[in-house]
């Protein structure tokens, strides 16, 4: 039997009388005629097709980072094919749906517009939307894509929900309609799902595939199911020890006390699961919510780009999800060298805390921020009047630290009096044991001091990270300070 996964939307143009149908959930499809079963079959070591024909099968599909093929096989063959020990595992070829609104009140939100004054824009990043396309829009600039349904080798937009996530991104800062959070990316439409909505998995793990072999930095994921799938797993993974950083809507189901409703493909840690936000910074009811939230995202009546060069105002954890994706774009803009572990590690410390303290299954760590989250270009300014002087400490919580775990270091600045100096500009660049660069900046409180927190991962490079803070204030001479901690 084959399984649909669905794309949830709430759309304020066409969907309103329907909303409670339209959340995330897998549905069940008759089985092929003739009792053929489309299957996907991850192989152990290298595909063999062989084992496919053998049994009287069709290939349809082979992937080329992955030894991935899918099939379809007579329903009697499945047994044989699970057993045969070259095979790894055999699973439906189940069917994805999507998640499913001037300067929509989202991007105002997550401070966007802060990151654009500074110079960050998303320029040079490669952002990959597998759902159902983008269709030419006057607001859109589409740095090309592809198709991986069968039905049409075009990716344009013949649904309406690629479209507007693809807006929510990265609409252009034009002056007219709408724009995105970043708003100069590199738009890449990779269509994986059909004119309703919903789409093969094999088609998903193919538009992944994709979107590794062609250099994209980051992959938009506004769809999932219930259904747990081995090879899209596995996929993913693959995409993040590549570089690649994927957002996944964490869905539609909504839930209560401590229900975890969070689906799949979000539910996967090499995965950044979102969840929704409305207008009040206030879980949206729709939002799905679980342990594997990540961080958290306007996602309710955001304006956004839509078909036949319209605008439409929809909600959804699929809105949501383009948020963080146009936010990771500004990320990687200003940290070109950073790893994406680094890169999703900075997204996680540059938020709005709602909820409970800390980390919580409504909003994840909280709700993105992009003010100040980009370092700003330093531009040639004439000398100050000097009045007084500046001293900087710099301290890590400890000297070593384990992956997963929090760091936290503190800056303290003082004048040449040794009394604390508030509204200091202190500048914190993080270098790993690759060379690569981090940046945050914050103001000192009352006492002098400011916080910085750098969350590792189990992915996070092991070994001396080295530290250096740079405080700067008018009238005031600058200080700097550093300092180094080992991750084991």
């Amino acid at each position: 039997m084959k399984k649909k996964w669905m794309t949830a939307a709430l759309s304020s143009m066409f969907l309103l009388a329907a909303a409670p149908a339209a959340h995330a959930a897998s549905t069940q499809t008759a089985a092929p005629s003739g009792n053929q079963q489309r299957v996907l079959v991850v192989f152990k070591d290298r595909a063999d097709e062989t084992l496919i024909t053998n049994k009287k099968g069709h290939v349809r599909k082979k992937l080329k980072n992955l030894p991935v093929v899918t099939a379809t096989v007579p329903a009697s063959a499945l047994d044989g094919l699970k057993k045969n020990p070259k095979v790894q595992s055999v699973e439906q070829d189940v069917k994805v749906t999507v998640k499913s609104q001037t300067t929509s009140w989202g991007i105002s939100d997550v401070q966007a517009p802060a990151a654009w004054s500074n110079g960050y824009t998303g320029k040079g990043v490669n952002v990959a939307v597998v759902d159902t396309g983008i269709a030419p829009h006057g607001d859109l600039k589409i740095a090309g894509g592809t198709s991986v349904v069968g039905y049409t080798s075009s990716y344009a937009d013949d649904n309406g929900h690629g479209t507007h996530v693809a807006g929510i991104i990265g609409a252009l800062n034009n002056s007219t309609g709408v724009v995105g959070v970043a708003p100069d990316v590199n738009l890449y439409a990779v269509k994986a799902l059909d004119s309703d909505g919903s789409g093969y998995l094999s088609d998903i793990i193919a538009g992944i595939d994709w979107a590794i072999t062609n250099h994209m930095d980051i992959v938009n994921l506004s769809l999932g199911s219930s259904t747990d799938s081995y090879a899209l797993h596995q996929e993913i993974d693959k995409a993040y020890k590549s570089g690649v950083l994927v957002v996944a809507a964490a869905g539609n189901d909504g839930g209560s006390g401590t229900a975890d409703t969070v689906e799949y493909p979000a539910k996967y840690s090499s995965a950044i699961a979102v969840s929704a936000v409305d207008s009040n910074n206030r879980i949206a009811s729709f939002s799905s919510r679980g342990n594997e939230v990540e961080v958290a995202a306007p996602g309710v009546n955001i304006l956004s780009t839509y078909l036949n060069n319209s605008y439409a105002g929809m909600s959804g954890t699929s809105m949501a999800t383009p948020m963080v994706a146009g936010r990771l774009a500004l990320l990687k803009q200003a940290n070109p060298t950073a790893s994406a572990a680094d890169l999703r590690s900075l997204l996680d410390q540059q938020v709005h805390d709602l909820g409970a303290a800390g980390r919580d299954t409504l909003y994840g760590y909280g709700l993105i921020q992009a003010d100040g989250a980009t370092p700003q270009p330093t531009a040639a300014q004439p000398a100050p009047v000097l009045s007084s002087a500046t001293a900087t400490k710099l301290m890590t919580g400890k000297a070593s630290y384990f992956a997963r775990e929090t760091v936290t270091m503190t800056a303290h600045v003082v004048n040449q009096d040794g009394a604390p100096v508030s509204g200091a500009a202190v500048q914190a660049i993080i270098t790993t044991p690759r060379g690569s660069k981090l940046t945050g900046k914050a103001m000192t409180n009352s006492n002098g001091q400011v916080v910085f927190k750098f969350l590792t991962s189990r992915y996070s490079v092991k070994g001396t990270y080295q530290v250096q803070a740079n405080t700067s204030l008018t009238g005031y001479t600058g200080s700097s300070a550093s300092v180094s901690f080992q991750l084991k």
